[in-house]
């Protein structure tokens, strides 16, 4: 539960950081929203589909980027006549905000960016299972290493993962 105050004080800081921050979703890359704040009343069901679109759409532009060797995706900026859409990576989640056309881009980015870390740190803390003084550390047993597979079987399957992410967030998004 620390964990969740802790995320939520987050979005708080971002959205007061800026009065053209109107949205700020968090949902994981199978596009479940965890958690957001908003500047105005808000509809959940709008939340919901806007954080699975924007876990799919960075899943999309993530694997578009890694099939045109591209290092890693950082932002991604979608741009209206009345706004903007940025999307960022937590690690296993993404970092979504919905902005007024005055948003100070680089400024907005920057505080996303130290989020998008801040969050990523959070969840990597939570995800490590708690050592206890009573279990002892285990020693660890050599295993055989597996041959390497070929880079074809590994690329293949990135391919399926993507593809399987994809489609379970499109099956989200059809139930709203």
């Amino acid at each position: 539960m620390y964990g969740a105050d802790q995320i939520n004080a987050i979005l708080h800081e971002i959205i007061t950081s800026d009065a053209n921050i109107n949205h700020v979703i968090l949902a994981d890359k199978t596009g479940l929203t965890l958690a957001y704040s908003s500047r105005f009343a808000f509809d959940e069901f709008e939340t919901e589909a806007l954080g699975a679109i924007a876990s799919a759409v960075y899943l999309a532009s993530e694997q578009q980027g890694q099939n045109v060797g591209l290092a890693a995706l950082d932002i991604i900026i979608s741009e209206f006549s009345d706004g903007l859409i940025l999307v960022a990576s937590c690690g296993s989640t993404v970092l979504c905000l919905i902005t007024d056309t005055g948003v100070q881009l680089g400024m907005v980015r920057r505080t996303m960016k130290m989020a998008a870390e801040k969050i990523r740190n959070i969840l990597d803390v939570e995800a490590k299972p708690a050592k206890t003084a009573e279990t002892p550390t285990p020693t660890p047993t050599p295993t055989p290493t597996p041959a390497p597979e070929p880079i074809a079987t590994e690329e293949k399957k990135v391919q399926d993962e993507f593809i399987s992410d994809l489609e379970l967030a499109l099956r989200e998004l059809e139930q709203f």
